[in-house]
């Protein structure tokens, strides 16, 4: 081959190769090309997917989140309607729905299964209680933010939202958080006021327990020339604004509130700071009386919420709950808040409809939990008479709360109860089930109360409530009766439901009429009081409730109960618009004249010029028991608060006394709660003790104790508080997790 025909052919070759190599360069450019657009398009897929994913995502978050809103919202609501604890969640339901469109054809709102919104969510919710292995089911300890011991209860809240879409398959955003539930007695302390407590022992007297006040504390014992009086002080005391007239308990001096009239306003005795007082014989107080103040007084930072969750201020300025926080006077007040506990739902005058009002108000009255409800309906005095279905008689008793009920079946009957009579024979002693006596013996017996007949009071309609009787029937017999045996709760509430409206405050020269104008409640024979548990075997208590006065006659709740076998007082609460001893001699009929001096006090040595003799003794307490008196209870009730020539009477007259308890040398024991956060209502009379100027020394409500004590019931320590007692409640939402 010739040279020249060899480059040619070369040339070709090389040409060839050249377009061969580009070619394959330009496939490799197009599958590379090829595989970007792919990497691209299936970028853009997955980008388009997650975008379309979180977008779902977000959806859904909003939706879980709102179910677990509406979640709490009625759980806690259920709470606060005092429902129990340990059975909320089958209670949590029905509702109108959970605000996201959801439908529930069945209206059940279940807590633990799937439903379908309209646009295609399917949503889940549950709840469980997370009870801890103790007896109660709950934490005992201190509250968060409060110097209470209280019980925490926890749950774990979760809900779920899910779509199904084409693309993207099941997207689902979960929710969760914990709740927990806290509620702490009210009976926490040995005293505990709403407003300011006063203390101006006229006698001995010792306080043993803690003692509290949302607002300043004066405590000390009165100075006398004859008798120097001492106030004993075992426990902390704790306040908010002043301490015996300074912001520092330090520095404060011992004093009243100032008085209008600086004749009322006499100085006091430091109160001896002893945590030993309370043995028996007392240890010796502390030499160092400043230091020891300094441990047992504490300023609170925070005023306690003797009322639970309830808004106050708010609901005062709602219009819509202004009927029903409405006073004698017409005008809108917060005491009607706060005296809720023992006041019956508000109803409206010319319909008897219930008003509307805050549920956390409405929950926390004794009257809407109660296990029994005994209503005096009749307006005369008479015999007590039950009647069928509510007709014919004078007396009607109900139990077992209707759901179905939101309005009551007559004004005469203002009851959410359904309408079945309790007719068994508890108030018939004929019935051959029953062999004791009946347990409402009178109806409005017309009595005068001396510190409201000073007053301007005509006089008190006293029924009798035989406390033995209820006792013996309940045991022997009457929880045999469906209604009663599954809805009794150791809460009996009692209340006169005719005219209480005249208000009475101040109006001590207003001579007495022919009819009485307030109503009252007598519980008599009260020795032993009716002991159930509950079904965790812990003691139900026993609570007895009224809107109007009680009255407690002789020794009290003093037979013990036995708990994990140690022996206790049955946990027990008195609570009224105003409560009253008076010793077993004491008869409605002595009732009927104002105090005068015996003659007895004339002739007895010690501090006589105050109390010459004007007469004989007509209703002295040295002839009931000869110790004096003791009363086991939890005792919440109202006072006529201190204000310009009226005093208050104290803490140490918070239970009021209208018999000669001084010359006897008679002893006074509360053991239990002393509380108050309201102001009196229909007992409204001012404070009255000793000679009454301008009155004469034969017009005197009281002479007091020889010695007063005030205990913590070691009851209440263990955890055991009365029947349905009232309650500070706490609520709180731990933090989202996922699940």
């Amino acid at each position: 081959m010739t040279r020249s025909a060899f480059l040619a052919m070369k040339t070709r070759i090389n040409r060839g190769s050249v377009r061969g190599s580009a070619l394959l360069a330009a496939l490799i450019v197009i599958v590379i090309l090829t595989f970007a657009a792919a990497g691209v398009l299936s970028y853009s897929l997955t980008t388009y997917r997650n975008s379309v994913r979180q977008a779902m995502l977000d959806q859904g978050k909003v939706i879980a989140d709102s179910e677990m809103e509406n979640l709490y919202y009625n759980w806690k609501n259920q709470l606060l309607l005092k429902k129990p604890v340990d059975n909320i969640v089958s209670l949590l339901g029905p509702t109108s729905g959970g605000g996201n469109g959801l439908t529930d054809p069945l209206n059940t709102y279940p807590y633990d299964q799937t439903m379908v919104t309209t646009n295609g969510w399917s949503v889940t919710r549950s709840l469980t209680y997370n009870p801890i292995p103790t007896a109660s089911g709950a934490a005992t300890g201190m509250v968060a933010g409060t110097n209470q011991v209280g019980n925490i209860y926890y749950f774990t809240a979760k809900t779920s939202a899910t779509i199904n879409l084409p693309l993207l398959g099941n997207v689902t955003y979960r929710s969760g958080r914990t709740f927990e539930y806290s509620s702490t007695s009210l009976f926490q302390f040995a005293v505990f006021y709403q407003g300011n407590l006063e203390i101006g022992a006229g006698g001995n007297m010792t306080i043993g327990g803690p003692i509290s006040t949302n607002a300043s504390a004066y405590l000390g014992a009165q100075s006398n020339n004859n008798n120097p009086f001492t106030l004993a002080l075992t426990d902390m005391v704790y306040y908010f604004q002043n301490y015996n007239g300074a912001s520092d308990p330090l520095t404060g001096e011992t004093n009243y509130i100032p008085y209008t009239n600086p004749a009322l306003d006499p100085s006091l005795v430091d109160p001896i700071y002893n945590p030993g007082a309370a043995d028996i014989p007392p240890a010796a107080a502390p030499a160092n009386q400043a230091a020891q103040r300094a441990l047992q007084v504490s300023k609170l930072a925070t005023q306690a919420s003797f009322i639970g969750a309830v808004d106050v201020a708010a609901d005062i300025a709602n219009p819509t709950f202004a009927a029903a926080y409405t006073n004698l006077q017409n005008q809108v007040d917060p005491n009607e808040i706060y005296r809720a506990v023992v006041a019956p739902p508000p109803v409206s005058t010319s319909t008897g409809a219930l008003l509307p009002e805050d549920q956390t108000v409405a929950g926390s009255r004794m009257y809407n939990s109660a296990g029994i409800l005994i209503t005096i309906t009749q307006t005369t005095p008479g015999t007590a008479s039950l009647g069928v279905n509510g007709v014919g008689g004078n007396i009607t008793i109900h139990c077992g709360i209707s759901p179905t009920a939101t309005t009551p079946p007559s004004q005469a009957n203002l009851s959410m109860y359904d309408n079945e009579t309790w007719a068994l024979p508890i108030v018939n002693p004929t019935s051959p089930s029953i062999t004791s006596p009946p347990v409402i013996t009178a109806a409005r017996q017309v009595i005068q109360d001396p510190r409201e007949a000073l007053n301007g009071a005509s006089g008190v309609n006293l029924t009798t409530v035989d406390i033995g009787a209820l006792n013996v029937a309940l045991h022997n017999g009457a929880m045999t009766n469906a209604d009663l045996a599954s809805n009794y709760n150791g809460v009996v509430y009692v209340y006169d439901n005719s005219n209480n409206s005249g208000n009475h405050s101040q109006s001590y020269q207003t001579p007495l009429s022919a009819s009485a104008n307030l109503n009252g409640i007598l519980l008599t024979n009260g020795t032993t009081t009716p002991a159930f548990n509950d079904q965790n075997g812990n003691p139900l208590g026993f609570s007895v409730v009224s809107d109007n006065g009680v009255y407690v006659k002789g020794d009290y709740n003093k037979t013990q109960i036995n708990i994990n076998g140690q022996p206790y007082d049955n946990p027990a609460s008195i609570m009224g618009d105003a409560v009253t001893v008076v010793s077993s001699a004491w008869t409605p009929a002595s009732a009927a004249t104002l105090l005068p001096i015996s003659s007895r006090e004339a002739a007895a040595s010690g501090p006589t010029s105050q109390y010459p003799a004007t007469g004989t003794v007509i209703n002295a307490a040295d002839s009931g028991t000869a110790n004096g008196m003791t009363v086991n209870a939890a005792i919440l009730t109202g006072n006529t608060p201190t204000s310009g020539d009226v005093g208050s009477g104290g803490a140490q007259n918070l239970v009021r006394m209208i018999e000669d308890w001084y010359y006897p040398n008679l002893t006074l024991n509360l053991n239990g709660s002393l509380g108050q956060i309201f102001t009196s209502k229909y007992f409204s009379g001012a404070y009255k003790s000793g000679v009454q100027a301008g009155l004469g020394a034969a017009q005197r409500v009281y002479i007091q104790p020889t010695t007063r004590k005030f205990t913590f019931d070691n009851v209440f320590k263990a955890g055991y508080t009365p029947a349905s007692s009232p309650s500070t409640t706490g609520f709180a939402r731990g933090p989202f997790f996922n699940w």
